[in-house]
């Protein structure tokens, strides 16, 4: 019983995480490493990316040149649309919502002496009309950008938690029956 209730606890603390629409700060990351949470209740989805800029446009430093900018206002529109991204099977009909996409920085001053790093922010919450029939997520991600590392996702659902690697030679996770 106590188990249960520290699992119900944690549970319902995460969903409040995903569902908050503060920004989230950028924290030191390791490059090549990307976030990915996945939240489902009830028939909403929402999934939460946080990537090092350098695996998205190649740098991490403010984007100041005209090139730059462009670079990173390309990688933006790039998440406009989530199918760029993440591909939801049709049968489970889910519908975007809502989507935050931006790109967050802050000075390190102690790792790397001065240097800046940015963070690609995105999350996106869909209604689903048959959240049941979900069984895998694609990740053309790995397609759409060339610096790409790999994604470590953390998923919960009503009926518990578990997490996984997805790296460009397998980019698809298996959720049937974790919902």
């Amino acid at each position: 019983m106590r188990l249960f209730l520290y699992i119900s606890i944690s549970f319902y603390f995460f969903i409040s995480l995903l569902f908050a629409e503060e920004t989230r700060q950028v924290d030191k990351h390791e490059h090549g490493v990307s976030e990915l949470n996945i939240a489902i209740q009830s028939n909403t989805m929402v999934l939460e990316f946080m990537i090092p800029g350098a695996d998205i446009v190649g740098f991490e430093y403010e984007a100041k040149s005209e090139q730059d900018k462009a670079t990173v206002n390309a990688a933006l529109t790039k998440f406009d649309d989530y199918n760029n991204i993440f591909i939801i099977p049709t049968n489970s009909k889910c519908l975007l919502v809502s989507s935050k996409i931006n790109i967050n920085q802050e000075d390190d001053h102690d790792e790397h002496q001065e240097e800046a790093h940015n963070e690609f922010y995105a999350k996106y919450t869909f209604e689903c009309g048959d959240i049941k029939s979900l069984d895998l997520l694609e990740f053309p991600y790995f397609e759409t950008f060339s610096n790409y590392g790999e994604l470590e996702v953390q998923f919960v659902s009503e009926i518990g938690s578990t997490s996984f690697e997805v790296e460009a030679d397998n980019p698809i996770i298996n959720i049937e029956g974790k919902i």
